[in-house]
C-alpha cells in the first residue's frame, strides 16, 4: 500500500514540475508550443535562439501550469491546398 501511495506521490510531484514553452510572434500571436525545448537552453544569449527560430519572437516558460501544453508548431511553412491537390494528381 505504501508503494502505491509513493507512486501516486512521484507521479503528482513530476506533473506538477514539468513546463510549457511557448514562442509568441510581435504581435503576440503563438507561433510555437510545447513540453519540451524549441531551442538550446545550454546557452547564454537563448533569446538569440529564440530570433532565430522566429524573428522578433518572445519565449516564455511556464512551470508547474496545471493547464496542458498541447505541440503546435507553425514555424514550418504549411502546403496549401493547391499543393495537397497537386500532390495528389501526380501520385
Amino acid at each position: 500500500m505504501r508503494a502505491i501511495f509513493a507512486l501516486l506521490a512521484f507521479s503528482f510531484s513530476t506533473a506538477a514540475s514539468s513546463a510549457c514553452y511557448i514562442i509568441y510572434t510581435r504581435s503576440n500571436e503563438v507561433i510555437w508550443q510545447g513540453s519540451s525545448p524549441p531551442v538550446a537552453m545550454n546557452t547564454l544569449y537563448i533569446d538569440a535562439e529564440v530570433q532565430k527560430k522566429v524573428p522578433k519572437g518572445h519565449m516564455v516558460i511556464l512551470i508547474g501550469s496545471p493547464a496542458p501544453c498541447p505541440e503546435i508548431d507553425l514555424t514550418v511553412p504549411r502546403r496549401t491546398m493547391r499543393q495537397a491537390a497537386a500532390e495528389m494528381n501526380n501520385n
